[in-house]
């Protein structure tokens, strides 16, 4: 397997092709001995590896830091001795020598496909690719793909002993940060059962009546304009409308001008919701999230500049009727705190049902 390489003067982080290659070469890495830490992107971002824009490259599920000097070494060697070969990554523009740590490394030729990044397209007049072989468009062979890393804050028994005991069925590790097998593969299914019971309720909508609905809303908010250059639209805060003709579905969202609508709506293309975080409230009810469809299943995006766009996101999603929307929670920059004082009840949206379950995730 192709292993993808960037080095900082402290790291050296090792990019897998997916979460969990990623996941089975860190445990055997550190089930063998060696040292394997997490990632995080503030040595690349200091050293200006990631260019504007392009920090949802930075997946940590597929990637972790095996650090430097000897123990960067003896861990390279390891992955080499089983096979892997190491190449640099495209982020990586400073220190393309044939050796990291006394490790060969390749240097790809120029257009070469990257590992977990093969596809591409242009899409509202910009290029759009496939990260971590997820391809452009939503699946269910790549929808629920098991990561046993837990994403949530980390918490410890002295919060809630009660509570500790009674889920620590769920995780291998003392400190609840890695899921069992059990639990991944049950929540594998849940979700996966999840996913067709949300495809089968979008394939009952009309296509003629989510029309309607959709060009009632942008006509009833002046200045809302359809995009046909995304570029257009960085550094501009306001409103936006990302519509998923295929499922007639629409998710609404909005942003300032220090993230602009451009970078938001990329982030939404390139990111993928956590594994645990994939059912929202319970198997009947959760709402595929945004983030777990792709660049090409957005088909058309609407747009309004605004300067006080969370303060009118919320009545912008309620003008749809819910059974065309992908928000999982209400609209507008007081969410978090409507959460902790009235309740999570109080801010989530559900499909066709109301009720919690155990995995909230209030993004």
């Amino acid at each position: 397997m192709d292993l993808e390489i960037t080095v900082t003067p402290r790291e050296t982080l090792v990019w897998a092709p997916s979460a969990t290659e990623a996941e089975r070469l860190r445990r055997g890495l550190s089930d063998d001995g060696y040292l394997v830490l997490d990632a995080v992107p503030f040595e690349l971002t200091e050293a200006g590896l990631i260019p504007e824009g392009e920090h949802s490259e930075f997946d940590s599920t597929r990637i972790f830091n095996v650090t430097t000097g000897p123990n960067a070494n003896a861990t390279l060697h390891a992955l080499t001795d089983d096979g892997h070969r190491l190449i640099w990554h495209r982020l990586q523009t400073k220190r393309l020598a044939r050796k990291v740590w006394g490790v060969t490394v390749a240097i790809p030729r120029k257009n070469q496909p990257r590992p977990g990044s093969t596809e591409s397209a242009t899409h509202f007049a910009t290029t759009v690719r496939s990260t971590r072989g997820l391809g452009l468009r939503i699946s269910r062979d790549t929808y629920a793909t098991i990561n046993k890393r837990v994403s949530t804050a980390r918490w410890s028994r002295d919060d809630d002993p009660e509570f500790w005991d009674a889920v620590d069925w769920k995780y291998e590790d003392a400190e609840h940060r890695i899921h069992t097998d059990e639990w991944c593969e049950k929540h594998r299914e849940r979700a996966l059962a999840n996913f067709d019971l949300n495809m089968a309720h979008f394939a009952s909508l009309d296509r003629d009546e989510f029309e309607q609905a959709l060009q009632e809303v942008v006509a009833s908010n002046p200045g809302m304009v359809e995009v046909t250059d995304l570029a257009k639209w960085d550094g501009v805060g306001g409103l936006y409308i990302m519509v998923l003709d295929e499922y007639r579905q629409v998710y609404v969202g909005a942003t300032n001008e220090w993230t602009g609508i451009a970078k938001r709506i990329r982030q939404h293309w390139t990111r993928q919701k956590h594994f645990d975080r994939l059912i929202w409230g319970d198997v009947e009810s959760s709402i595929l999230s945004i983030d777990s469809f792709r660049a090409l299943d957005t088909t058309r995006i609407f747009a309004l500049k605004s300067a006080r766009s969370f303060e009118s996101e919320d009545d912008l999603l309620k003008q749809f009727p819910a059974k065309y929307t992908l928000n999982r929670v209400m609209g507008g920059r007081n969410v978090a705190r409507f959460a902790t004082f009235a309740g999570l009840s109080y801010v989530m949206r559900l499909r066709d049902g109301d009720g919690a379950g155990e995995e909230l995730d209030p993004s």
